[in-house]
């Protein structure tokens, strides 16, 4: 009888995404030729109703950096790997195996998608969000949430072979962000000067508020 070699693990690609949020932009409608320089190109992509459902237990997850949600009905998990609340590095995980097992490496919680991977809501709320790509690749987000609150974020996202190492995620991302930095930089006309506050940060204040 044959004997089989061992089935290998398929690794999921790695998902890098880094964002630098902004206070608001300076024009109601972003235009490609609303200061100068211009952008190079711009398009905007349908305006996207969005309900994100946050998770967590105890907050062992946020405060190690981890994000459970349920965007639109769908899991997805972003971990920290940098920055700070402004600009931000995340690896992305959307296969809700990789998701278990992220929860039960921080929380020791083994359970289903069923039961929430046994968390608890911690933020609900629904954003309207405009979109914009810019010179092809950076990609303009507007957000206004059902709670009062606006931010806006500039993203750049790169997929990676899933054998990457942490270094090589790590020096992309730097990289991600020095675009950014420059591009923002570059169409300075677009972004209104202010210190940016990211959705949960302000629905946390938003609920302190209310329970006061």
């Amino acid at each position: 009888m044959a004997i089989r070699p061992p089935l290998q693990k398929v690794l999921s690609p790695c998902i890098l995404e880094v964002e630098r949020k902004f206070h608001s932009l300076a024009a109601r409608h972003l235009t490609q030729n609303g200061g100068i320089p211009p952008f190079q190109s711009l398009r905007s992509l349908p305006l996207q109703t969005i309900r994100d459902t946050y998770y967590d237990k105890s907050n062992l997850l946020s405060s190690s950096g981890a994000w459970i949600r349920r965007r639109n009905g769908i899991w997805e998990a972003k971990i920290r790997k940098g920055g700070d609340f402004t600009n931000s590095r995340f690896e992305e995980l959307n296969r809700v195996s990789d998701i278990a097992a992220c929860v039960e490496n921080i929380t020791g919680i083994q359970a289903h998608e069923k039961e929430d991977f046994g968390l608890g809501i911690m933020a609900d709320f629904v954003t309207t969000r405009e979109t914009w790509i810019a010179d092809e690749e950076f990609r303009i987000v507007r957000d206004n949430m059902d709670f009062g609150h606006e931010v806006g974020e500039v993203e750049l996202q790169r997929v990676l072979d899933g054998e990457a190492s942490e270094e090589e995620k790590m020096g992309e991302m730097e990289r991600m962000d020095e675009r950014i930095g420059e591009f923002m930089r570059r169409y300075g006309w677009a972004f209104r000067k202010g210190r940016p506050v990211g959705k949960l940060t302000a629905y946390f204040e938003m609920m302190g508020q209310k329970r006061s």
